[in-house]
């Protein structure tokens, strides 16, 4: 912003669509952070929940789970696990808007908007220091 083309309601402006702009992606951030999965297994045996972050958070075996032998159960908690994973990740695509996300996974995004936040706060120190050095010119032709 050239500080000798500024205008109040140009500071008014510009702080009304930057804080709209932080809570949208406060909002979509924090909604993201909160989106679980839930999956099972091909037989059902095992059930499995995960968290936001696709990780592991509940999982339970069927009472047929202790009949079945090592290398089935385990393929059925692999099953149910990816699953869950699955789940989560389709959940979150979904609360991103198409226009937004453009094929990229919901942890890129996230650093995206990690990173805009901090690009946002840079720029309003910046911004707040050209505001201050109008002032001081301001203050001085008086």
């Amino acid at each position: 912003m050239d500080p000798s083309a500024f205008q109040p309601d140009d500071l008014d402006r510009l702080l009304r669509e930057s804080e709209r702009s932080i809570r949208e992606l406060t909002s979509a951030i924090d909604e993201l952070g909160t989106v679980t999965g839930q999956g099972e297994s091909r037989s059902g045996t095992v059930k499995a929940t995960v968290d936001a972050r696709g990780r592991l958070d509940v999982l339970k075996l069927g009472n047929r789970a202790s009949r079945m032998d090592l290398d089935e159960l385990t393929e059925e908690i692999v099953e149910a696990i990816r699953a869950a994973q699955d789940d989560q990740e389709r959940r979150a695509t979904e609360l991103i808007p198409e226009s937004l996300s453009m094929g990229i996974s919901v942890e890129a995004m996230q650093r995206q908007f990690e990173d805009l936040q901090d690009s946002f706060t840079r720029d309003m120190h910046e911004r707040m220091a050209n505001l201050d050095e109008i002032r001081r010119r301001a203050a001085s032709d008086d």
